[in-house]
């Protein structure tokens, strides 16, 4: 083994230094998901109310220019009444027939964050499985015909290898849509190297443009004919008709119409009032409609159903707000739901159903992997996001439209929120945590005690931690006996929450992260993958004595929720907190 002060080993840590990305701060390795309490009252610390100050002085300098450019931004925590931050700007140039001022009311079209409502409406249905096939209740997918009567692997989906989980993680490798077909919007295609087609190869319907909505007779008429980009569950391909199929079933498995359903069990008990298909909202007043935008109140018929709804700001912060309160989905779907299914090209990005997972470790000090859940949507000049922060119990909402919309000022205007807001959460969280779990805890009558503390890193450190005589991080060596982990390395003890509580007991889990970060970068340095010394989730609750795991901390809680006492339970030992 190399020395801590040897040469290759220096060499390793100025590679690291310089390329290596540790899993957080010092090199500590906390599970994935929260390591604190999200805040119950952020708005009320300093550091947020001054994060929120800067951030919507930032968001001014970015929309400064925006003539005829609408947008609304806000941040909300769920176990708060209000936003911690809300952003409205009303440009100069406005469409007469909509809003003349834009704020948490105003409508905009939703686009792709419309996909969330099938998904949802589907996970809601108790005797339905993601894994079950679509076939099962869309049968007549069996029967599309193609463009000719070749029917191989090339030609034809494989529709009895289709999950609804498939189409909701765009891994059933279907076509993207047919709306969007070019061969239907009036254009001289020739011009660009295209050929003349004849009547059946365009599907006639639009939305847009004149064009009538497509309906579903069309979409089983056409759809045949698009040949399949992979085989099911090789490639996310994103896919609106994937959607529109989850629809399908949907209605087949509720006999009702989408409309109705989404209408009943997901917007009437979220108060989500102004949130619609089909047609915008009751008055054009309450939108935003963009100078010359041409699909505000266009039907793209079936396809309405990926990306037709209208809402609002006040809407979506309820909705998002529902979600992570389990409000409209019980917290083990729930749970199960907010998790990735596949990934991307991209190592920032993973797909979940139908969600846009970003993840990253530079927006807070402790320098952890955070997961965002978000879906964006683009429609036209709209372009949104919808994104929830399970890590900090937060629903961030973005909606714009207008000749300066676009994916890419969404993209930065999220940036600038979550860089900019999402310290001071982290700053909250500890300010909130520490008088609840933080001291020392003692039992004279074993000579225990144990000291929990905050600093940058993730979690709580842990210190002192004395049973019967014994120091248990020193001797962390002597635990590991029977297993092939180091013993001869630097130990550092941290604290996360587990979220599993009872009444009055919360329970949280130690990591032991082996080395110092120095040695931990050495050994990332030699590795081709990133974060190559965090093995958490394979390291925790593997020592055990008498069933009962050393990592294991249980607290006893006050009635406020701060701990008064601390059990140890491999130990057997409780030990109070000290004033």
């Amino acid at each position: 083994m190399l020395s801590r002060h040897s040469p290759l080993t220096n060499v390793f840590v100025a590679l690291a230094s310089s390329n290596i990305a540790l899993a957080a701060l010092n090199g500590h390795c906390p599970p994935l998901g929260p390591v604190l309490p999200a805040p119950t009252n952020p708005a009320a610390h300093e550091s947020v109310q001054l994060a929120v100050h800067n951030v919507v002085d930032t968001l001014q300098n970015l929309t400064a220019d925006f003539d005829s450019t609408g947008i609304s931004i806000a941040v909300k925590s769920i176990h708060e009444a209000s936003p911690l931050l809300e952003f409205h700007h009303t440009p100069a140039v406005l469409n007469s027939n909509g809003t003349s001022v834009i704020d948490s009311q105003t409508v905009y079209r939703l686009g792709s964050i419309s996909k969330i409502f099938a998904v949802l409406s589907l996970l809601q249905q108790s005797q339905v499985k993601m894994d079950d096939l679509i076939t099962q209740y869309v049968p007549e997918l069996l029967d599309l015909k193609g463009e000719t009567d070749e029917v191989t692997d090339i030609t034809t989906v494989r529709w009895n290898e289709v999950t609804l989980g498939a189409l909701a993680s765009h891994m059933s490798g279907i076509g993207t849509d047919l709306v969007n077909d070019l061969a239907s919007f009036p254009t001289d295609w020739t011009q660009v190297g295209l050929p003349k087609l004849n009547a059946t190869s365009k599907t006639g319907c639009a939305g847009v443009l004149g064009l009538p909505p497509c309906n579903r007779t069309e979409f089983f008429r056409d759809f045949g004919k698009r040949h399949p980009v992979y085989a099911p569950f090789t490639n996310p391909v994103y896919s609106n008709v994937a959607s529109v199929i989850l629809s399908f079933a949907l209605e087949a498995i509720t006999d009702t119409t989408y409309e109705n359903y989404v209408r009943q069990s997901i917007f009437d008990p979220l108060s989500m009032t102004n949130t619609t298909i089909f047609t915008g909202p009751k008055k054009n007043s309450w939108g935003f409609i963009p100078v010359n935008e041409t699909w505000w109140g266009s039907s793209l018929g079936y396809e309405d159903v990926a990306g037709g709804f209208y809402s609002n700001t006040l809407d979506l912060l309820s909705f998002g707000t529902g979600i992570l309160k389990h409000t409209v989905l019980e917290s083990a779907k729930t749970r199960k739901w907010m998790k990735p299914l596949t990934s991307t090209s991209s190592s920032g990005l993973l797909l979940g159903g139908p969600w846009e997972i970003i993840r990253s470790n530079t927006v807070t000090k402790d320098k952890r992997l955070i997961e965002f859940y978000c879906k964006s949507g683009n429609l036209a000049s709209y372009n949104n996001q919808l994104c929830l922060v399970p890590d900090y119990d937060l629903v961030i909402t973005i909606l714009s439209g207008g000749p300066q919309s676009n994916a890419d000022l969404v993209d930065l205007a999220l940036s600038k929120v979550v860089q900019g807001l999402l310290p001071a959460i982290e700053d909250a969280s500890k300010a909130e945590a520490m008088p609840k779990f933080g001291g020392t805890y003692t039992d004279a009558t074993t000579n225990s005690t144990i000291t929990l503390s905050l600093d940058d890193a993730p979690g709580f450190a842990v210190s002192d931690w004395v049973v019967r005589d014994v120091d248990i991080i020193n001797n962390y060596a002597s635990f590991t006996a029977l297993s092939s982990s180091p013993t001869d390395q630097t130990v550092s003890v941290r604290l996360y929450p587990t979220n599993l509580d009872s009444e009055c007991h919360t329970a949280w889990r130690a990591v032991f992260d082996i080395g110092t970060p120095e040695q931990l970068a050495a050994k990332e340095a030699t590795l081709f993958w990133p974060d190559a010394s965090c093995h958490t989730w394979g390291t925790m609750d593997r020592l055990t004595y008498g069933f009962r795991s050393i990592d294991e901390f249980v607290f006893d809680l006050e009635g406020d929720g701060s701990a008064q006492s601390l059990n140890l339970r491999a130990f057997q030992v409780e030990l109070r907190r000290e004033s």
